[in-house]
């Protein structure tokens, strides 16, 4: 039996997903032990899924805006140049005192943050017994050979989601992402949107509505 997963975002775009009967799916951040844990700084993927060839932690992000007015930056040194012009107004004194960021998140670091923090929430329910998280658990941490498949579907507008604009993109991410989890071992980390998809993972774009 095929699974339907929605991921519905606050702007009211909405991506779903059905994935085939090969993946034994759930909504990972609407699991009653997660809702537990997560006003604890823990943050967690949207959907997580097991087949025979591994267990997949699925991150879904619609973003159509550019990079510049983005929520989130693309690149590490996106707003390095306003850093810089904040900077060299303040004295030294001032400098020792204070520390000047973007206030915009590294979007790889978000996705890195909810990776490690799922894998540990799945760790801590093993070691609990939790019986609704236990089938994706227990494949975990008793089988080292199992690899952990990080999936990261990017939705952007008509224009940014063509190959041109976002396969540099995705390439970028998917070596950024994959430096910040290699101490994690058999990890494979693939950056897709709905025109890359790949058909082998049968999982199908049921719904794919941006904000409007």
């Amino acid at each position: 039996m095929t699974t339907i997963l929605t991921e519905k975002s606050l702007n009211g775009s909405v991506l779903a997903f059905e994935f085939s009967d090969k993946w034994q799916a759930c909504k990972y951040d609407e699991q009653p032990f997660y809702t537990e844990i997560k006003y604890q700084d823990f943050k967690g993927v949207d959907f997580i899924a097991l087949s025979s060839n591994g267990l997949l932690l699925m991150e879904v992000k619609y973003i159509t805006a550019s990079n510049k007015k983005s929520f989130l930056r693309f690149t590490a040194d996106a707003d390095d140049d306003k850093v810089k012009k904040i900077k060299d107004l303040l004295t030294k004194t001032q400098l020792q005192k204070v520390i000047i960021r973007s206030k915009r998140p590294y979007l790889v670091d978000e996705i890195s943050k909810k990776i490690r923090d799922t894998l540990l929430g799945l760790f801590a329910s093993y070691r609990k017994e939790d019986t609704e998280l236990f089938s994706y658990s227990q494949p975990l941490f008793t089988h080292n050979d199992k690899p952990i498949l990080v999936l990261f579907f990017l939705e952007r507008n008509t224009e940014l989601n063509q190959e041109e604009n976002f396969k540099p993109l995705a390439s970028n991410l998917k070596l950024a992402i994959e430096q910040k989890l290699s101490f994690l071992g058999n990890i494979q980390v693939g950056v897709v949107n709905s025109l890359t998809l790949p058909a082998a993972l049968e999982i199908n774009i049921l719904e794919n509505t941006p904000y409007s």
